[in-house]
């Protein structure tokens, strides 16, 4: 687990050390895919969703999957061995630094 929070340029540099190209487009935290469509208008390519989930036995997930696939949570947590829920905006910092709308 971390305990700091990741800023944008700390992601920046570690694309740059690996040598991964990207385009970079800055805008406030998202938090539903509606919210996401509504800003970015016609930006073209694929656009996901990033779900930070947690089973009963404390085990943490992130699933990234295109913004209009449905996520049935229920057949998830079968397929991954346990009832699935949201995880705390607490939990996301903790585990991966950064906060809701960031991920």
């Amino acid at each position: 687990m971390t305990q700091t929070m990741h800023t944008p340029e700390d992601v920046l540099a570690r694309l740059d050390a690996l040598a991964i190209s990207y385009t970079l487009h800055r805008h406030p935290p998202l938090r539903t895919v509606a919210d996401s469509k509504a800003l970015r208008g016609d930006l073209p390519g694929g656009h996901c969703k990033n779900l930070f989930l947690r089973d009963r036995k404390g085990r943490m997930w992130l699933v990234s999957t295109l913004e209009d696939q449905p996520i049935d949570l229920k057949t998830l947590g079968a397929q991954l061995g346990g009832r699935l829920s949201f995880a705390s905006a607490e939990r996301l910092l903790s585990y991966l630094g950064i906060l809701p709308g960031a991920v």
